[in-house]
C-alpha cells in the first residue's frame, strides 16, 4: 500500500495543514525521537546489561566513552574495551596483542551491540543523513518513515548500511526498524520493538528480529510484509538486566 496514505494518516495530515502547522522535517522528527528515548541523557550516563550471556557496559561522560564486554572463556576472563584511545583485549589482567584484522572484528562486534542497544543515540551526528519518506500505518498506529544513511567521512566502516525507522507520530518512539547490511554476507532485517522499559528517563527495549523471503526487498515495504505475516522470525534481541546510572 505504498504511495497511498492510510485514511487515518490522511486525516492527520489534513489536521496539521488546517491548523497551519507545517510538516515537520526529518531532523525535527529525529530530534524529538532522541529526546523521547532519553538518548540525550545517555551522553552523560552509564548503561550495564547482559546480551546473550555476555556482560556489557556503556559509560559516557563529557565526551569520553568506554564500552566494555566481558565473558568467561575456559579459565580466562576476556575483557574487550573500546574507548577514545581505541580497542584493547585482555585475558584476565594480561593485555593481548591482536592482529589489526582481529582487533577490527572484535571492535565492530562490541560497537554493533552497543549501537542497537542505545538507538537512537548518535542519529543526530554530522555523518548522518536523514530523509522523511512519508507517513504510513502499522496495526492502526500512524508513523513517520525516516530513512537513515551515512556519509563515508565519519560514517564508520558500515557507512553503506541503510535504515528505515517507523517513528510513532504521537509519542515519537521507534516501534519498528528495517535495515540492509553487508558484513560477511548481505541481507535485510525488520525489527519490532517489545518489552519497552524506562530506566531513569532512558528507554531500553528488546526486538523481535525478522527476515524477508525476498532476495532484494524494498526496506520501506517490509512493514507491509510484516503485517501480512510474510516475514520469518529469526531471533529475539533481548537486553537483559539493564541498569542505568545518570552522571551529575
Amino acid at each position: 500500500m505504498k504511495n497511498i496514505l492510510s485514511l487515518s494518516a490522511v486525516i492527520l495530515s489534513l489536521m496539521l495543514v488546517s491548523c497551519g502547522d507545517p510538516e515537520p522535517t526529518a531532523q525535527e522528527i529525529m530530534d524529538k525521537t532522541i529526546q523521547a528515548h532519553g538518548a540525550d541523557l545517555a551522553t552523560n550516563a552509564r548503561l550495564d546489561f547482559m546480551f546473550r550471556g555476555i556482560n556489557y557496559s556503556v559509560d559516557r561522560n563529557d565526551g569520553n566513552f568506554t564500552y566494555v564486554r566481558s565473558f568467561q572463556q575456559g579459565d580466562k576472563k576476556v575483557i574487550d574495551q573500546l574507548d577514545n584511545q581505541g580497542f584493547t583485549r585482555h585475558f584476565n589482567d594480561s593485555l593481548v596483542v591482536l592482529k589489526d584484522s582481529m582487533a577490527q572484528r572484535y571492535k565492530s562486534s562490541v560497537n554493533s551491540v552497543i549501537y542497537f542497544a542505545q538507538l537512537p543515540y548518535g542519529l543526530d551526528g554530522d555523518a548522518v543523513n536523514l530523509k522523511l519518506i512519508g507517513m504510513d500505518s502499522i496495526k492502526d498506529s500512524n508513523y513517520y518513515e525516516i530513512q537513515v544513511t551515512f556519509k563515508e567521512d565519519g560514517g564508520g566502516e558500515d557507512h553503506e548500511d541503510v535504515f528505515v525507522y517507523w517513528i510513532d507520530t504521537q509519542d515519537f518512539l521507534i516501534d519498528y526498524i528495517a535495515y540492509s547490511y553487508c558484513e560477511d554476507d548481505c541481507g535485510f532485517r525488520f525489527r519490532e520493538s517489545v518489552n519497552r522499559r524506562n530506566l531513569n528517563g532512558i528507554i531500553v527495549q528488546d526486538y523481535n528480529n525478522y527476515k524477508s523471503s525476498k532476495q532484494d526487498p524494498q526496506l520501506e515495504d517490509l512493514d507491509d510484509a510484516f503485517e501480512a505475516g510474510n516475514l520469518q522470525l529469526l531471533s529475539e534481541i533481548k537486553i537483559e538486566f539493564p541498569e542505568v546510572t545518570l552522571h551529575n
